[in-house]
């Protein structure tokens, strides 16, 4: 089943999860797939609520920053803080 909302990730941010421990990325993967499947899942990230198409992950071991990006429908995976 294809996600209703497939991620895609910057560059730099791709490079930062794959140095995470595979336990961490198993977490964060887990919480992407729900984000792709109902991107308004996770709390925005502009604290204001000015944009709500900006949101925030995080596990234990990453935040992680996403926009909802409308055409075509996708996740665009921008910020990762590796903790």
């Amino acid at each position: 089943m294809t996600p209703a909302h497939p991620a895609r990730f910057a560059q730099q941010v791709a490079a930062a999860i794959r140095l995470l421990p595979e336990s961490a990325r198993k977490e964060l993967r887990t919480a992407l797939e729900q984000a792709q499947d109902d991107p308004l899942s996770w709390p925005q990230a502009d604290r204001y609520d000015l944009d709500d198409t900006v949101r925030v992950v995080t596990t234990g071991s990453a935040i992680v920053h996403y926009a909802i990006l409308p055409e075509p429908r996708h996740l665009w995976v921008f910020a990762a803080t590796v903790l």
